[in-house]
């Protein structure tokens, strides 16, 4: 088990790309703490916990509140004596034409994706650096590196978090901290396949190189690898997982 002994957490971890990893990361050894602000899937993910004897909780966390973050990191700290791991994959992502953006609405998609995405890193590297020890992925997005029409807010914050991930990374090395970014392609979760119009996913589709969106499982190995032992020399990093939709030409 590559993930044995470890404590990793998870915020938006009880749906979609998140959910996936957060089980994968079970199948290693790990002890997961997964996060949400939703109430339903928060005890949803308990039930599942339970029901399958893992070892871990799901707890309610709104990441855009520093203060939460903070006690989210000290109760698990508490509880298990470490913090390994913090994935990061919470996430909001609307359609939206750049010209009807309210304030409100860039605010929130910012403070959702980035904001939140820099507390969680933040709050975790205090423990993290006293046992010089860490890894720190944030689930990033193909449209962070390319950038795509109406989605300008998503696509914005998600760059950020790339940005985020290097100077993190450059500033943590020394204490044995890695951080890292995987950037998911489109990808048919329940979300996206409930909400999103089924031409505009036919559209992105037919610009990938292999002609389908993504399973919400194509990024678990990734994060373990990442997570573990094995990826100890990899840091500061961007890695697609898109069906090649960021790297090729679609003739």
């Amino acid at each position: 088990m590559k993930l044995k002994g470890k404590i990793a957490i998870i915020p938006g971890g009880n749906s979609g790309i998140g959910k996936e990893i957060a089980f994968g990361f079970l199948e290693e050894g790990a002890t997961v703490i997964t996060a949400s602000r939703n109430e339903k899937r928060v005890a949803k993910m308990q039930k599942l916990f339970t029901a399958l004897g893992y070892t871990g909780c799901s707890l309610q966390v709104d990441i855009t509140n520093k203060n939460c973050v903070e006690d989210l990191m000290k109760y698990v700290n508490h509880k298990y004596g470490h913090i390994d791991i913090v994935l990061n994959s919470a996430g909001y992502f609307p359609i939206n034409d750049s010209l009807d953006i309210t304030q409100e609405e860039w605010s929130k998609v910012i403070d959702i994706n980035l904001n939140g995405a820099f507390w969680c890193a933040q709050a975790a590297a205090k423990y993290m650096i006293k046992q010089e020890y860490g890894r720190i992925i944030f689930i990033t997005s193909g449209q962070g590196i390319m950038g795509i029409p109406l989605m300008a807010h998503y696509s914005a914050a998600k760059g950020g978090v790339i940005t985020l991930a290097k100077a993190l990374a450059a500033e943590w090395g020394k204490y044995n901290i890695t951080v890292n970014t995987i950037a998911p392609g489109p990808t048919a979760t329940e979300h996206v396949n409930n909400d999103f119009p089924k031409e505009f996913l036919d559209k992105q589709s037919r610009s990938i190189a292999l002609k389908r969106l993504g399973n919400p499982n194509d990024c678990t190995g990734l994060a373990i690898l990442l997570a573990s032992d094995e990826g100890s020399y990899i840091t500061g990093t961007t890695i697609p997982v898109d069906g090649g939709i960021t790297n090729t030409i679609i003739a």
